[in-house]
């Protein structure tokens, strides 16, 4: 007999996968549910590897963790919100090891391992339309150790593959010419290997000038090359020189877009990152390019399938916190909590705001960095699966640690925040050990 419980299959196992997982396994009269993890654990790209290219089974390296980092938010508004960190000593900044712990601790406090298929590679993932007009998923996958393939049916799939494994490298005219070690920030580690060097980093969003700031404890002189209209903040080391976009390349001079020029040993791409859905049936309509997904409605539900889930698409946002509020949006669609419009309409919806955002002068590209768009979006969604969003003392809280960065973002990963009540919070300065 076939099961009345809704099928799910959770594709990844980062920290979307395991909020989705979490959410779906409390209600396991309802759901079953199989969680894919190509890796031998789970945390995504909160696990560290020395590795740089592929790992034991011969599949690219996932992670793009740097042995130092450390978050880019504060811990206080980082965390899920129905599992609350326990470490709270020092700066609120932490690192990342300390995420990873987290994690696992999450899932072992839902009992989610049982749900979890580790070392499984997702190889295809096909629609079929059954007669009475439903569309199944029918999810080929691999393990990894006995090669062993199977396929399942599900009634739900929820993409959580992640964006930081398939780094974006734009063509350089001249590049091949150059003599030295180019590499993606993908595949950075550690600053010692640019002892003594001159490193040129393309790109100054988060990992470039936190690249640049590291590097630059060790290197002889670093370039930092970028096209923002201002210079970035000038607090870094003094042998950090901006310039910049690079025009062209020629062996190990790199000419930039004023025409000056400079002497390069290494190379670093901080370029971002590609969506890829590379297990995806051409059956189904994924567009990726200039770093946006289309046909996706609410930066979550494809439009022409709305049992098909795209987490992880919205940047610069409290992407731990709104995973929370995601997966409970997309159970409450699956629960028809949440009558979604047809297809027309929400094409036409998206269509509407996708030019409206444009008109506003806003790239294509940069259309899922919703910045000040991301709290009307989680009161949006948690509106509508009637649920509590997030208490304004958590905007609070970013506001002023992006005040902080601005300021000075050699230090600002230096305060530590605490929450008093829904709208207040108290910040210290930590020195530096």
């Amino acid at each position: 007999m076939p099961s009345s419980k809704t099928r799910i299959a959770i594709i990844g196992g980062g920290v979307a996968g395991l909020v989705v997982a979490r959410h779906t396994a409390a209600k396991l009269d309802t759901y079953s549910l199989t969680l894919f993890e190509q890796t031998d654990q789970v945390g995504g790209t909160w696990i560290y590897t020395d590795e740089t290219d592929v790992d034991k089974h011969g599949l690219p390296v996932h992670s793009s963790m740097y042995k130092n980092l450390r978050t880019n938010l504060p811990r206080e508004i980082m965390q899920i919100p129905d599992f609350p960190m326990t470490h709270d000593e020092g700066p609120s900044f932490v690192h990342h090891s300390v995420i990873r712990e987290y994690l696992s601790d999450y899932v072992k406090h839902f009992n989610l391992y049982p749900h979890i298929k580790l070392n499984t590679l997702v190889k295809h993932v096909e629609p079929e339309t059954l007669r009475n007009g439903q569309t199944i998923w029918m999810v080929t996958y691999e393990d990894l150790e006995s090669k062993i393939e199977t396929t399942k049916t599900f009634d739900a799939v929820v993409l959580c593959n992640g964006h930081y494994t398939v780094g974006h490298i734009p063509h350089i005219p001249g590049i091949e010419s150059f003599p030295g070690e180019s590499i993606h920030s993908h595949q950075y580690r550690v600053p010692e290997v640019y002892t003594r060097k001159r490193v040129c980093i393309l790109g100054a969003s988060w990992s470039g000038i936190d690249i640049a700031i590291e590097v630059s404890q060790y290197a002889e002189k670093v370039y930092l090359s970028h096209n923002l209209p201002e210079p970035v903040d000038s607090r870094m080391s003094k042998n950090v020189e901006q310039r910049p976009g690079i025009q062209s390349i020629q062996g190990n001079i790199f000419i930039f877009h004023d025409g000056s020029t400079a002497e390069v040993d290494n190379f670093i791409y901080c370029t971002g990152y590609k969506f890829t859905y590379p297990f995806m049936s051409t059956k189904v309509e994924m567009r990726t390019d200039n770093n946006h997904v289309e046909p996706i409605y609410k930066h979550l539900i494809h439009m022409d399938y709305p049992n098909l889930f795209v987490m992880g698409l919205p940047a610069i946002v409290i992407p731990f916190p709104m995973f929370h509020l995601q997966a409970q949006y997309i159970l409450s669609i699956l629960e028809n909590r949440i009558k979604l419009p047809s297809t027309e309409q929400m094409r036409e919806e998206y269509q509407m705001e996708k030019e409206a955002l444009l008109d506003l002068g806003i790239p294509l590209r940069h259309i899922t960095k919703l910045k000040e768009r991301q709290w009307a979006y989680y009161d949006e969604i948690a509106a509508a699966a009637n649920i509590a969003s997030f208490p304004p003392v958590i905007r609070k809280i970013y506001d002023h640690s992006n005040q902080m960065r601005e300021l000075d973002f050699t230090t600002y990963k230096n305060y530590q925040y605490r929450i008093i009540d829904d709208e207040n919070f108290v910040v210290c300065y930590c020195k530096p050990c």
